[in-house]
């Protein structure tokens, strides 16, 4: 399968809630889609999700709705498909998803049930393939819907950089397999998460380190005793986080530390900037290790097309990459 997107530039919305409904600002904090739904996702490949009444259709960057709300969940688009559920209860559950085209035709019926276990980042196609769920086991299909791994493993990922870290389930190993479904890393981790700039944090029998595409330990930092999904993260940018000791600072893919180990909490960088948190409150820190928000929010996310949405205890905002608010909490 095939699919095109209009070449042209997109500009970037963002979704807000607020007591009166839900809707999108732009890069400025204004309003450009009024506040007329119930509840509103993402923009990806042009649409966004939108809840109206009891269901989801998707809507343009104009607002107008292009697929009708008939769908008691839905998902943003991906490689050209959206995740979408029927039947589902009031609250996006119980129900049977399938994926629907920008055009909102079935090209993937609804058969498959919850993924369990699963993060929002793991739904949907990456790599032209998608993880399904039968019978608690999960497995994956391609863009036609034909099922190209049949569910057998306890435990998945999404596919990146034509891999995906699974767990066989027999003996709760973590290993890597190809968009065939073959082993290109047998089973034998304790836990191995996704390949980001060519490297893949796993844990062996309590040593957390960073495997290569061949299943080699490229990169083992400082030894580190402790849960490794805690200890180290994702790189991005060229960088990761790293825990020593109690705290946390960032490595490049040589194993330098290259940001002191001076935070409570750290996460991965995303445009420049990557989230951390001293004591209670969290803010971001540049690939300098320089503090350039300091940390004053409850939780924040990374920064997407010039904001970063955050929540105090008055409600959720964005901010600029200044820190300046463009969008006040309790709006």
């Amino acid at each position: 399968m095939t699919f095109t997107l209009a070449v042209r530039a997109q500009r970037m919305l963002f979704p807000v809630d607020t007591k009166i409904g839900s809707g999108y600002i732009d890069q400025s904090g204004q309003v450009v889609i009024p506040l007329t739904f119930e509840a509103a996702g993402q923009f990806h490949e042009g649409l966004a999700p939108v809840k109206i009444g009891s269901k989801w259709g998707f809507i343009d960057e104009t607002g107008q709705i292009v697929i009708q709300p008939r769908f008691s969940n839905a998902r943003s688009f991906s490689e050209g498909l959206a995740r979408v559920q029927v039947n589902g209860d009031s609250y996006g559950l119980n129900g049977m998803w399938g994926f629907i085209d920008h055009h909102g035709n079935v090209v993937i019926e609804p058969s498959y049930g919850e993924l369990t276990g699963v993060d929002l980042l793991s739904e949907g196609f990456h790599d032209g393939r998608a993880l399904i769920e039968r019978d608690y086991k999960k497995g994956f299909i391609d863009t036609t819907g034909r099922i190209v791994i049949k569910p057998q493993f306890k435990y998945a990922y999404h596919f990146t950089e034509g891999l995906a870290s699974v767990c066989s389930g027999r003996n709760n190993k973590w290993g890597f397999i190809d968009r065939s479904g073959q082993w290109v890393t047998k089973a034998q981790y304790d836990w191995a998460c996704p390949f980001s700039d060519g490297l893949a944090p796993v844990d062996i029998g309590g040593v957390c380190g960073y495997i290569n595409k061949d299943g080699k330990m490229a990169l083992r930092p400082v030894k580190n005793v402790g849960d490794c999904s805690v200890i180290h993260g994702h790189f991005s940018e060229g960088l990761s986080r790293w825990k020593v000791g109690e705290k946390y600072g960032f490595i490049d893919t040589n194993g330098t530390i290259v940001i002191g180990p001076e935070f409570d909490l750290a996460e991965d960088f995303a445009n420049g900037l990557a989230r951390i948190a001293i004591g209670s409150g969290w803010g971001f820190v540049n690939r300098t290790g320089t503090i350039v928000i300091p940390p004053q929010f409850v939780a924040a996310r990374n920064f997407d097309g010039g904001l970063a949405r955050v929540v105090t205890e008055t409600g959720v905002g964005y901010i600029d990459m200044t820190g300046k608010y463009v969008w006040k909490p309790g709006n």
